[in-house]
């Protein structure tokens, strides 16, 4: 049972790189209105659920000016919809509409014991002009949340040189704070092309989920650390510092790996092989790679770092003194080793001591990429 629980986890992580998170799956939702339309000087934009057999309604909204969203239940009363505030809230807002025959929205809105604004909303429709049209379709974003995406601002904030012939140009958006960088070849022999829409995705992916509603989320925090860079590779960290309304605050962080010229993740196989008899399975062989990682990698990882590590390796956290766990490690490459950590928690999420150097492992290292 132990077997079968670890190969599940390893299958999760093995194609973890290949999900993606399309958009919130409703039950029992018969159809979504998308409108857009003014609120004195603010741009409004409205994604309304519809259910089955239901007078009830919930409505997603956001100002184009904030980008965050917000939540309100309505209800059916004579010919209009009568929304409230149900996201907690300190300012309660309603909102008033009802659906015309040439298909826009009138009614108004109020904040507080403010004076109505009568409003009109149209359909919203989202051009394929738009800036990230191509983030947007491959994400299969809705018109809502690929109207968001549209109006992000990423501005260039710093320019330095981190590695030989790579100058990171640095990319914020300023509501979120959220940074990352972008590649360019001193010497130009370097295509960048694939790795700076990987860098753009993987950001833009960060900028939708922060503006996301979470109840219980205060403020969040991200910001990313370069750990290796050369001419085959970069290696990263994005660190996540979450303040919670009604629980302790969380630290976590996603370690990144990735192809300068493709723009992919490398897997540990390409970096480190053990196995001296055996060829290397294919990329897709899902239950050879693990059968690789529990019999010969797990053992030999395990046995390195308890002899570079013996007290922290008799920890019982996570099941670090257990050999089956060092089987599916989260990596990171820096100057001088390989770090692993794991995701069970933030204890094990930063284990700044499983550093391997470089030259516990020069006999397996793989020829491919430069590590040492």
């Amino acid at each position: 049972m132990k077997n079968k629980l670890l190969f599940l986890v390893f299958i999760t992580v093995f194609f973890s790189s290949s999900f993606t998170k399309s958009g919130e799956l409703s039950a029992h939702i018969d159809k979504y209105i998308f409108l857009k339309g003014k609120v004195a000087e603010r741009t409004i934009i409205i994604k309304i659920k519809c259910y089955d057999e239901s007078t009830v309604r919930y409505l997603n909204y956001y100002f184009e000016e904030d980008k965050k969203d917000h939540y309100l239940e309505g209800n059916l009363v004579g010919n209009a919809w009568q929304y409230t505030t149900i996201d907690q809230e300190t300012t309660e807002r309603n909102l008033v509409i009802r659906e015309e025959t040439d298909g826009s929205w009138k009614g108004y809105w109020r904040e507080g014991s403010n004076k109505k604004i009568n409003l009109i909303l149209y359909p919203l429709t989202v051009n394929p002009d738009l800036k990230y049209y191509n983030y947007s379709q491959n994400k299969a974003l809705d018109p809502y949340d690929a109207n968001k995406i549209a109006i992000v601002e990423l501005e260039k904030t710093k320019t330095e040189k981190i590695a030989k012939h790579l100058v990171f140009d640095w990319y914020t958006e300023k509501e979120s704070g959220i940074s990352l960088f972008r590649l360019q070849s001193e010497n130009n022999k370097i295509n960048l092309d694939s790795i700076n829409t990987a860098l753009e995705v993987l950001q833009l992916s960060y900028i939708h989920n922060y503006y996301h509603f979470n109840p219980n989320v205060q403020s969040s925090t991200i910001h990313t650390d370069v750990l290796c860079a050369n001419e085959s590779l970069i290696s990263f960290r994005i660190v996540f510092n979450t303040i919670f309304k009604t629980q302790d605050p969380l630290k976590s962080q996603q370690f990144f790996t990735l192809d300068l010229h493709s723009g992919q993740q490398i897997d540990l196989e390409s970096l480190l092989w053990f196995d001296g008899t055996n060829p290397k399975p294919k990329k897709n062989d899902v239950y050879g790679t693990y059968q690789y990682r529990k019999k010969i990698f797990a053992p030999k990882i395990f046995s390195i770092l308890s002899q570079l590590y013996p007290q922290q390796m008799q920890s019982s956290d996570c099941n670090l003194n257990k050999e089956d766990t060092w089987a599916i490690p989260n990596f990171a490459l820096t100057k001088k080793g390989i770090l692993l950590s794991f995701s069970q928690s933030t204890l094990c999420n930063f284990l700044d001591w499983a550093l391997i150097p470089y030259d516990q492992l020069k006999p397996y290292l793989q020829k491919k990429y430069t590590l040492n």
